[in-house]
């Protein structure tokens, strides 16, 4: 009885060992500590005393040993896990010999301890295992095809820590492993080339299990290729998976991309010369979504170098349009790559045709420059004179119209962006759209249909309601910033009125009282700079008070928001005129050259502060002059 119940025991502490592949065993047992500090320190003889004790005493059963090896600590490792991710070879083989059903264990992450040797990359330990589970009664093809929480298997486990020969030997064992997707549909090869380990996709692709490898050892997310990541990291891993694979520069992932639009938009230019010299035809398929072609994708990106490439071995893809009928040009416009718009003009002056292309809804990239309100192309296509600028779009406006619509009517910075284009337009005698005198003349619009129409299309339309709203708020913003401008500006000068350099004279000589440099010229010129300023900035305060007032109507917060930064202005440079002649008239003759420079300096302070709008106001200047022929343009 007493050996039935024993038999029974065993049996139960047997079946509690085997662990189904993924799924962790409900009950576990806490690891003895010296087990753990056997496993972790690699002291085979701590390991070896535990188990001779536990066989010294007669009433022990095999049971119990199996129970003390079976024993796990908080993560679910068994000690076979500990020694397989520490590499200790004679601490594993005892343990697998006394129980191998810790083979197929599996942690709370479902790794195995072949997950945790192949993590360590070390190739005697994997050895061991799959000796053991060869000669065992474990199957062999279960503990190395055995997957944790994230689907990967021991080959994923080192392709993604680059380890080479470990890659090398799991091959040799099962190429099937190559095969096996993990959750995010990651191949070993793609998990490899993601993660930069170019060694292991190497060993992979030389191995000689390698030729009957299956597509799924390619595959990827998203339908995705290892080609696809391929051209992003490595040349040569791109060279032979073309040599062994040619199809795979077809391959389109979930979005209709082939490798080579992943090469336009972040690869190097020698990857694109190979896959092209490959398979020119892959330069003329476009993307599912956009109907983009790769170097629609390299002008989009900004990418110089391999939109060179593109029209080098295929000259005639700078012809190919979008879905939305766009050059590659276009495209680059659109996304504000101007830079890449003049190096390949100035490359390749031919294509100087593509400026005045339209799009589906008629845009040339002059159009596309000015909604887009980026001066600087509109003054690169201004300053070209193959360029039109009069061409009308299908809804029937201009630039120029299209210039005009962008800007709100309100209050304008006289350097803004949209006031610059439009300006810019307007000078080089750009014409609006003839449809607006037509659809005044005919009396089919009324005033307010009118305004809508003339207003741009349906990018540019707002309520009149919600436009007149954002200038009130706009402008009491201006008038609150200002506002700190002249309150500053008017104390100072009013201090600097009060306490004058050079002191006043004492009462003990004659004319107390009075300045000490009054008869000084430079002087004179503070005083009167001074109280110019003070006037100034008084004036600029009570006007924006106005413009300040909700009550106030639009037109008289203007004009005074105009008045009161006029008044700013001026005031700024009485302030600085004043300094300047004040640090001049009390510094001593043999300080000169300091005192001029200084005087320079404090006089230039309002160039330097308007120096960005007098940099646009040149640059709009001189592309005017290059448009009308000027000798300013030349």
């Amino acid at each position: 009885m007493a050996e039935e119940s024993m038999t029974s025991k065993t049996a139960q502490i047997e079946s509690d060992l085997e662990v189904p592949l993924g799924k962790v065993q409900p009950f576990r047992i806490a690891m003895n500590p010296k087990l753990l500090e056997a496993a972790r320190s690699g002291n085979k003889r701590i390991l070896d005393e535990l188990l001779q004790q536990k066989d010294f005493f007669l009433g022990a059963s095999v049971g119990e040993i199996i129970s003390c090896l079976l024993g796990v600590i908080v993560e679910g490792n068994t000690a076979l896990h500990i020694v397989a991710s520490r590499g200790h070879l004679e601490i594993a083989k005892e343990i697998c010999c006394r129980e191998i059903s810790l083979l197929a264990a599996q942690n709370t992450r479902l790794d195995t301890p072949l997950h945790c040797a192949a993590r360590a990359g070390d190739e005697k330990m994997v050895s061991l295992i799959i000796q053991f589970a060869r000669e065992g009664e474990i199957k062999e093809r279960e503990v190395l095809r055995a997957k944790n929480t994230d689907e990967a298997n021991a080959l994923h486990e080192a392709a993604q820590y680059n380890h080479a020969n470990m890659a090398k030997v799991l091959m040799e064992k099962d190429v099937g492993l190559a095969s096996m997707p993990n959750s995010a549909g990651m191949s070993p090869l793609y998990l490899a080339i993601m993660t930069g380990s170019i060694d292991v996709a190497k060993a992979l692709l030389q191995s000689s299990s390698w030729e009957n490898a299956s597509p799924a050892s390619y595959a990827g997310p998203n339908k995705s290729t290892a080609l696809h990541i391929a051209v992003l990291w490595s040349r040569e891993i791109t060279q032979d998976l073309l040599d062994r694979k040619p199809m795979l520069a077809k391959g389109i992932d979930s979005s209709g991309r082939i490798p080579l639009h992943y090469a336009a938009s972040d690869g190097h230019h020698d990857t694109v010369k190979l896959l092209l010299e490959r398979d020119p035809s892959t330069a003329y398929l476009s993307d599912a979504k956009y109907g983009l072609f790769p170097i629609h994708i390299a002008a989009m990106m900004g990418n110089i170098p391999i939109v060179d490439q593109i029209l080098k071995q295929c000259p005639d893809t700078d012809e190919l349009l979008d879905k939305e009928g766009k050059n590659f040009l276009h495209v680059a416009f659109k996304r504000g790559k101007l830079y890449l718009v003049k190096r390949i003009i100035s490359r390749r002056p031919d294509l100087r045709k593509l400026l005045n292309d339209q799009d589906n809804e008629g845009n040339t990239p002059l159009h596309t420059a000015v909604k887009n309100s980026d001066q600087w192309s509109v003054y690169f296509l201004l300053r070209d004179k193959t360029v039109c600028v009069n061409v009308i779009d299908h809804d029937g406006f201009t630039p120029l119209d299209l210039a005009y619509g962008m800007l709100d009517g309100g209050l304008q910075f006289r350097m803004n962006a949209k006031f610059c284009i439009a300006s810019c337009l307007a000078l080089t005698k750009a014409l609006s759209s003839p449809r607006e005198l037509h659809d005044l003349e005919s009396g089919e619009l009324s005033g307010d249909e009118t305004k809508e129409k003339l207003s741009g299309d349906d990018k540019f339309k707002k309520e009149s309601s919600n436009v007149e709203g954002n200038e009130i708020e706009r402008q009491v913003n201006v008038a609150r910033n200002l506002g700190i401008a002249t309150v500053l500006i008017a104390t100072v000068t009013f201090a600097a009125g009060i306490t004058v350099p050079g002191g006043y004279i004492d009462d003990d000589y004659p004319g107390r009282g009075t300045a000490v440099l009054a008869k000084e010229h430079a002087f004179n010129v503070f005083l009167v700079s001074d109280a110019f300023a003070l006037v100034c900035s008084i004036l600029a305060t009570f006007w924006i008070m106005y413009a300040g007032t909700s009550t106030v109507d639009r037109h008289t917060r203007r004009r005074a928001l105009r008045g009161a930064i006029n008044c700013l202005w001026m005031a700024f440079v009485g302030m600085c005129t004043a300094f300047a002649m004040g640090i001049y008239v009390v510094l001593p003759p043999s300080c000169k050259r300091i005192s001029i420079f200084l005087c320079i300096i404090a006089l230039g302070a309002p160039l330097l502060a308007d120096v960005l709008s007098l940099y646009k106001l040149c640059v709009l200047l001189i592309t005017v002059g290059i448009r009308q022929g000027d000798a300013l343009g030349v």
